[in-house]
């Protein structure tokens, strides 16, 4: 596996997440019970664990009901002008759909309730930035990696935290039940605070509650294009399966091998390319596609 060029990271600094159809969110003002509540979580909610409110799924055969965590754009989130899901999951997961003649029917709830739900039967399918860690492969079946994200660090504007190491003993903000939390919690002496969303540790970040957080890179660009005072690092790591995205389905599910065939179908056509250009648009697309050529990853299990 090879480690990243500074080619790659130099063009994941300069990634233009302006392209029509993004509908990002901001994060507003600290100012519910809730919001304070989960700034100060510390621990961890194991995924067997957490609490979700989700109803019991009413699918049908033709209905499958897709679990989202919508606070991670450019991949899912609630568009401001229409309040619809948006998002290059979104749109991969309603191809996907019209490919085997279902419908989806949408459950937004915390990342940390995504697996639990679908353990619970509560869920047909999870499209949502997921990634397939040995853990999640012991209870969850997964399709094929159609992404692999990039890791950065966010902080304030002048901080220059751009490497994990100068996060020694600082406070880091991740959002509760992703991977990120482990490469936090690898960090000397930090402190891990494990919040609900992300946007939650982009306000942590800006009202100095935390000293970083840890993100997606492709995420991490549109938090810092829409929040003054802050700026990324990208995080030189190797890209394994375990760091890709992939759909999760209940273990067992007859329909793996399927979406599969159509995962492949999207890459060799160009229908996922056109999902990523109109998400994060031709120029960024382009690079990450590039980027892609320059790196061994993992062999899909």
């Amino acid at each position: 596996m090879k480690r990243k060029t500074a080619v790659l990271l130099a063009a994941m600094m300069t990634l233009s997440l302006t392209a029509c159809g993004s509908a990002n969110q901001t994060p507003e003002a600290d100012t519910s019970a809730e919001a304070g509540t989960q700034a100060e979580a510390q621990e961890t909610v194991p995924e067997s664990e957490a609490d979700t409110d989700a109803p019991a799924a009413e699918s049908g055969d033709d209905t499958w009901i897709l679990a989202i965590n919508a606070t991670f754009p450019p991949f899912e989130s609630i568009a401001d002008s229409t309040e619809d899901y948006v998002g290059i999951d979104i749109d991969l997961a309603n191809h996907i759909a019209e490919k085997l003649g279902k419908k989806l029917q949408i459950q937004d709830m915390q990342f940390s309730a995504l697996v639990p739900t679908m353990q619970s039967g509560r869920a047909d399918l999870i499209v949502s930035g997921i990634s397939p860690t040995q853990e999640r492969l012991e209870i969850l079946d997964f399709t094929d990696s159609y992404y692999y994200p990039m890791n950065s660090i966010i902080c304030a504007e002048g901080s220059g935290y751009d490497t994990l190491d100068t996060l020694t003993g600082k406070k880091i903000g991740v959002s509760m039940g992703t991977s990120y939390a482990g490469i936090a919690a690898s960090v000397e002496g930090a402190e891990v605070a494990e919040l609900d969303s992300t946007p939650l540790v982009i306000q942590d970040i800006l009202n100095g509650r935390c000293d970083a957080g840890i993100f997606d890179a492709t995420q991490a660009a549109v938090f810092v294009q829409e929040n003054e005072g802050l700026e990324m690092h990208i995080i030189e790591s190797d890209i394994t399966r375990e760091d890709s995205f992939a759909i999760a389905l209940p273990k067992g599910s007859p329909y793996v091998e399927q979406i599969n065939t159509i995962l492949a179908e999207m890459m060799e056509d160009g229908t996922f390319h056109d999902i990523l250009v109109k998400y994060i648009g031709e120029d960024s697309t382009t690079q990450y596609e590039e980027m892609l050529k320059t790196l061994d990853t993992a062999a899909e299990s």
